[in-house]
């Protein structure tokens, strides 16, 4: 148990700033504690690297993945939180009775996750195709260096980016609204009534804001709203690919030969997506899938057979329209927005092929 506030915010404040379980783990090694009775306690280094202590004031869902104990095994038995502390030398110190008598939780770090490093470059570009049926490994590409490999991201052009897009989104708005001022207002300026003598307000014309019939005060001019925002095309495309080669460093770029399974049905696409990397469903990771189709046939043609949608394949994109949390859209569509709203990015060798060629040179 924490013996003082100090204690506590050390603890807070290393998890807070440094964000990992190491710093949090040697704070608590430092300032853990054991009650030894009712008004006094004593402060001792825990021996046991094993554990970490996650104080009564710091209320975290440990179920979370922003959590620093996610993960981790609570131990809720005493005997076993006893078993963190060793008992070494004791100082005994004043204890503030006020103080919550909440013992915090420990948990075990023996089931603690290796942590994920990025992979350097110019490995990280060489990147694996899978196949969409199978979800087999059916071969690799070295990605451009270029579109991909952008380090270090640049955070300020993808808010920029991100900015631009949701302003174009606003648009403009009260287009051709109006409303008529005092001397637009359809009436005579003969004062109404005599000034005085009639025992009501004294009044002019009728034609005054809080008269039935009158002006309207401060209201549209009938100017356009304009909320979009200028952003120049190299910035676009830069963002463009800051955007994916953050996809790429987070490992979360999933490249595969295409999307033709030879039906449009959602629960068979659904499940390709669910082995491919646990895309979709209500637990599932959120995904950009972006593809490139196009029909090649003459319009005489009675015997041919279209296989395309906006772009996509029109299997993929029927199969997806009700799968939860996934967008299909051609190449062209690719976006800063949506790059960082969806958590895995999809894409297709036809649809790659395509972004290298648009933005290598740019």
């Amino acid at each position: 148990m924490l013996g003082s506030l100090a204690a506590r915010r050390a603890i807070n404040a290393a998890i807070r700033s440094r964000g990992n379980l190491a710093a949090a783990s040697q704070v608590s090694s430092v300032v853990s504690t054991n009650v030894t009775s009712s008004n006094t306690f004593s402060t001792q280094a825990a021996t046991n690297e094993n554990t970490v202590f996650m104080p009564p004031n710091l209320i975290i869902d440990d179920r979370t993945s922003a959590s620093p104990f996610a993960g981790l095994e609570p131990l809720n038995d005493t005997s076993e939180q006893e078993a963190a502390i060793d008992d070494g030398s004791e100082t005994e110190v004043e204890y503030d009775d006020d103080e919550d008598d909440n013992e915090g939780t420990y948990f075990s770090l023996q089931n603690q996750a290796e942590p994920i490093y990025v992979t350097p470059l110019p490995e990280r570009l060489h990147v694996p195709i899978i196949h969409f049926a199978t979800v087999e490994e059916s071969g690799s590409i070295h990605l451009d260096s270029h579109v991909f490999g952008q380090d270090p991201i640049r955070t300020d052009i993808l808010h920029r980016c991100v900015v631009y897009q949701r302003n174009k989104a606003r648009g403009k708005r009260n287009g051709g609204a109006k409303t008529k001022t005092i001397s637009e207002v359809s009436g005579s300026g003969k004062k109404v009534r005599n000034q005085k003598g009639g025992g009501i307000a004294r009044a002019g014309h009728k034609r005054p804001a809080h008269w039935r019939g009158g002006a309207k005060a401060h209201g549209p001019k009938g100017q356009i709203q304009n909320y979009e925002t200028k952003l120049n095309k190299k910035v676009k495309k830069m963002g463009l690919r800051m955007a994916l080669s953050q996809k790429l460093k987070e490992g979360n770029l999933i490249l595969v030969n295409d999307f033709n399974l030879g039906t449009y049905k959602t629960k068979e696409i659904a499940n390709a997506f669910q082995n491919l990397a646990g895309i979709g469903g209500k637990e599932g990771s959120s995904a950009f899938i972006l593809d490139h189709v196009e029909d090649n046939f003459d319009e005489g043609d009675e015997e041919a057979m279209v296989t395309s949608l906006d772009g996509c394949d029109i299997n993929l994109k029927v199969g997806c329209s009700n799968i939860f949390r996934t967008k299909v859209a051609n190449y062209r569509a690719a976006n800063v927005y949506d790059m960082l709203k969806y958590e895995k990015l999809v894409l297709s060798l036809s649809a790659l092929e395509q972004l290298e060629a648009r933005y290598t040179d740019a």
